[in-house]
């Protein structure tokens, strides 16, 4: 008899990113997503675009460039030509950030639509839900959806299958610096975020009273290499005006999912990872 052994192929993907891996109590997330990345091989990196988001984009820019270099696919540079590689192969486009290469990509070539495989994207919520931390006093913002909620009009309205990796499922899952301190030894993707991951825990510790972070972009790269543990559902979503949970004055839009929608846009929303999600992380920034 002989046995045959099946290896999935790799996906090919696009990542799009607004890292701020620096010190000060900078977001650290994009890092930790982009090192996981990199580390994957269920994935084919065909690409990486930068984005303005948690960085302006010429600093988002910089950080990009020096990760890649130090850390990423050999002979890969940040690249803008999300299109030119859609035109050879489709893609699984991965915005870790706003929205707005990939909706822009998509207003100026609605033709390649059709060549992306699916958008997961960090966004989206629950009706009611707030994004809470800790003794949940202070509520922060649906960052990357609130940057160009235009985008993601843009994004629902082209008919791309999208994905969303919400805070409802990164919510789940803590860093803490125990963690870091494990990896650090001998590991120079660990040394490269460490200090800034400081700063951001001693953020978190500051403003939500908690010892820990929530990974959120690493969500969306799991959803990929990861899936299986993964609780995902099909809900209608639409793009809603309410007062700002914030407690800023005034109102602000959501990207809303409810099975009660009245809505003739899908979206598959992911809400948990299970408890096998944090070792697969811990393994792969390793």
């Amino acid at each position: 008899m002989i046995a045959l052994l099946f290896v999935a192929a790799a996906i090919p993907v696009w990542i799009d990113a607004d890292p701020s891996v620096m010190r000060g109590g900078h977001e650290v997330d994009d890092g930790f997503a982009l090192i996981q990345a990199f580390h994957s091989p269920e994935l084919a990196i065909r690409g990486i675009s930068i984005v303005g988001g948690n960085a302006p984009l010429e600093q988002a820019l910089t950080i990009g460039r020096e990760m890649v270099e130090k850390f990423g696919p050999k002979g890969m540079r940040v690249s803008m030509g999300l299109a030119e590689a859609l035109r050879k192969e489709k893609l699984t486009v991965l915005a870790l950030g706003p929205a707005t290469n990939v909706a822009a990509m998509l207003k100026e070539h609605p033709e390649l639509a059709k060549r992306i495989t699916k958008i997961i994207a960090v966004a989206g919520r629950r009706p009611g839900q707030r994004f809470t931390s800790g003794a949940g006093k202070r509520s922060f913002r649906d960052f990357n959806f609130e940057r160009d909620p235009q985008a993601f009009q843009t994004i629902l309205d082209s008919g791309v299958p999208l994905v969303l990796a919400p805070w409802e499922i990164s919510s789940k899952v803590w860093l803490t610096k125990a963690d870091m301190d494990r990896l650090r030894p001998g590991n120079a993707a660990v040394e490269y975020l460490y200090e800034p991951v400081m700063d951001w825990l001693a953020l978190w510790k500051e403003r939500f009273g908690v010892d820990g972070f929530n990974p959120f972009d690493t969500l969306a790269i799991g959803y990929l290499t990861a899936r299986k543990g993964f609780t995902c559902e099909v809900l209608p979503v639409e793009i809603q005006t309410h007062p700002d949970d914030t407690g800023a004055a005034g109102a602000k839009p959501y990207l809303i999912v409810s099975p009660t929608l009245k809505s003739k846009h899908r979206v598959e929303y992911c809400s948990d990872a299970g408890p096998q999600f944090k070792p697969h992380l811990l393994h792969r920034l390793n």
